[in-house]
């Protein structure tokens, strides 16, 4: 094994390496939260696609509805979307998981996700769609970005 005066570094090493390397391994979540927020941003992406933005707002959480009203929203979507055309191709970039909200957002559990995306008009968008873990257990998009 090692030298008994080169265990003392070797021990300072490996617990140097936990205290780098644990923040990173306990934020991921497990599968099943992955799978169901995935289950959430699918069916949000396919209402948006088909162009039921009313029912993709009533599919959003209670922060995202508080936040902006049916009418803004639809016309927000029914805008870009009428910019960039029919989605030709759509292909998740990573993901993110974290349960620091931040200032400006509610405490919880939230996935982030990002897509880079081909439309009709555009050859190429970035989508983000942020999905919450709400008070019923229900994975909601929170907010939901196009550039």
């Amino acid at each position: 094994m090692f030298p008994s005066k080169y265990r003392v570094h070797a021990f300072l090493a490996i617990i140097a390496l936990i205290i780098i390397f644990y923040p990173s391994i306990s934020r991921k979540p497990d599968q099943q939260r992955v799978d169901d927020s995935t289950i959430a941003a699918t069916h949000f992406f396919e209402l948006v696609d088909s162009g039921q933005y009313e029912q993709s707002w009533e599919a959003c959480s209670a922060y995202l509805k508080g936040d902006v009203a049916q009418q803004e929203w639809v016309e927000r979507l029914s805008a870009v979307r009428t910019v960039a055309g029919k989605l030709l191709e759509r292909n998740q970039t990573d993901y993110t998981y974290t349960r620091d909200a931040g200032a400006s957002i509610p405490d919880g559990e939230y996935m982030v996700y990002h897509f880079d995306s081909k439309f009709q008009n555009k050859d190429h968008l970035t989508e983000t769609v942020t999905i919450m873990l709400e008070q019923d257990k229900n994975w909601r998009v929170a907010g939901y970005f196009i550039d």
